[in-house]
């Protein structure tokens, strides 16, 4: 506590003011974005009917004919050929046996006038919605979709598990236009093969009564009619957006600054030390990086395949996660996320190191502010040069090669090379520069970072140069050694 009570004051109008400017911020960017409506009536047997109305900005330089849709919830379908988790993970993510979904288009129409569904790509993994009129650049166009989809048994983003549902990725996503194409990238058992743009959303889901609902936003609204209940939510200037319901939940919350943090779980002992993980991981990257500026961040304790999953404004922790520690660990992990990946984006499909490696190496900074956690920085690099090792090891012994390369998803052959050259080699990449560039400067950069791609998509060189300019130095081919994969550790 500071002793002077003019310094006190003097940062509680220092802390106001800033408060209101990140809020000021917000609803400056979220004038200019799209807006996504939309409904979910769930029925007990988990089929669904649906509806997006969507209210869409040509943010690009170019006229556009068309938009194109995302239809993730095709690869949960029978007869998709690519798995949705990798082959070792199968009886974990269908404890009881193969489950798939069932996802129609049945309406779509452009200005109130219908117009044919189209579907295209391998799976019918895209929605080819012709416009009316050309669509010039800075002007809107309303779009609806009327669809139908039914979650299967499987404990991952889209699918009911014992204790939970989860209802993530379950609409149609406008693809990201760039480059004078739209991005059409598909499903990948890979990590986070999403890719998406700035937008607003007013959620309505319809569920049975008995059910809390969990969700991306601020909870506006219940409306109760006889067993079913009606919950609405309203979020601005977020990237996706994600449900997850239960009967099993309870919820404890806790205030930091303007943000309510609320801790949805079952079963569990820890419940009061988990919220306080969230609580210290908000407020450690505010701190670090840039204030968090939503109103709301939902921690969420579900039946997760993998360890977690981030999406705005909620986090997806699996109850399979049983050491107290390591599920404080996911708990700060996913949080990172909420400013890599969340408000500065990039395409997690082609360059899924970009933000989970930043995210990972976020984590490790998190333990050099916070006691009381069973996690130094030291150690977990260390742990992590022993662990990437064995993996190179293990590996060039069973092959005789090993492509360390920093790629795009898809290219990698498995599970374990994705997860040891896009986490652990990306933290062993950012510790070298740390341990020559110093703390501050690399806090610095990483700061800037954020402050010149926040609410937008960043690519590896917005990366580069934002190092570059805090650091006074020549970085690119300190990047490209370790993205191609010229460095050895051993």
């Amino acid at each position: 506590m500071r002793k002077f009570f003019v310094c006190l004051f003097s940062l509680v109008l220092i802390f106001s003011c800033t408060a209101c400017k990140s809020k000021d911020d917000l609803g400056e960017i979220a004038s200019n974005l799209s807006n996504y409506t939309i409904t979910v009536d769930l029925n007990d047997d988990m089929s669904a009917t649906a509806k997006v109305q969507l209210d869409y900005i040509n943010s690009s330089q170019d006229a556009l004919t068309e938009i194109k849709f995302h239809l993730y919830p095709q690869f949960f379908k029978e007869g998709a050929t690519d798995s949705v988790v990798s082959r070792t993970k199968l009886n974990e993510a269908y404890p009881n046996g193969m489950s798939y979904s069932e996802f129609e288009v049945t309406r779509v129409q452009v200005e109130n006038v219908d117009c044919s569904v189209v579907y295209s790509e391998e799976f019918n993994n895209i929605l080819d919605v012709k416009l009316n009129k050309t669509l010039m650049p800075n002007e809107r166009t309303q779009i609806i979709i009327d669809y139908s989809f039914t979650l299967p048994n499987c404990e991952h983003r889209f699918g009911y598990g014992k204790n939970t549902i989860n209802i993530a990725n379950f609409y149609p996503i406008a693809c990201v236009y760039e480059n004078g194409e739209f991005n059409v990238s598909p499903y990948n058992s890979n990590g986070d093969p999403f890719y998406s743009e700035m937008s607003n959303y007013h959620v309505t889901i319809t569920a049975d009564s008995d059910l809390v609902v969990a969700g991306t936003g601020e909870k506006v609204d219940e409306n109760v009619s006889n067993s079913q209940t009606s919950t609405s939510f309203s979020a601005s200037a977020v990237r996706d957006f994600a449900l997850v319901l239960s009967d099993k939940f309870s919820v404890i919350e806790e205030k930091v600054n303007n943000t309510n943090i609320y801790y949805y779980y079952f079963y569990d002992e820890n419940a009061s030390s988990n919220l306080k993980a969230g609580v210290d991981a908000i407020k450690t990257f505010s701190d670090l990086f840039s204030d968090y500026p939503y109103s709301t961040f939902s921690i969420v304790k579900t039946d997760f395949v993998y360890g977690g999953m981030e999406y705005p404004n909620l986090i997806m922790i699996s109850a399979d996660v049983s050491d107290p520690d390591d599920y404080k660990n996911v708990i700060v992990h996913e949080t990172a996320h909420q400013w890599w990946y969340g408000m500065v984006g990039n395409d997690e499909f082609l360059y899924p190191w970009l933000d989970e490696a930043l995210t990972e190496y976020s984590s490790i900074l998190f333990y050099d502010y916070n006691d009381g956690y069973n996690f130094t920085h030291a150690e977990m690099v260390s742990a992590c040069k022993d662990n990437y090792s064995l993996f190179i090891t293990v590996y060039e012994d069973v092959l005789g090669t090993i492509d360390t390369s920093m790629r795009a998803i898809n290219l990698y052959d498995t599970e374990p090379e994705y997860t040891y050259c896009t986490y652990v080699k990306g933290v062993l990449m950012y510790d070298s520069l740390y341990q020559v560039v110093g703390e501050k400067k690399f806090v610095a950069s990483i700061k800037k970072y954020f402050e010149e791609n926040k609410y937008k998509n960043a690519t590896p060189d917005n990366l580069i140069s934002a190092f570059e300019s805090e650091c006074g130095v020549e970085l690119k081919s300190f990047f490209s050694s370790w993205i191609e994969g010229k460095v050895t550790i051993r």
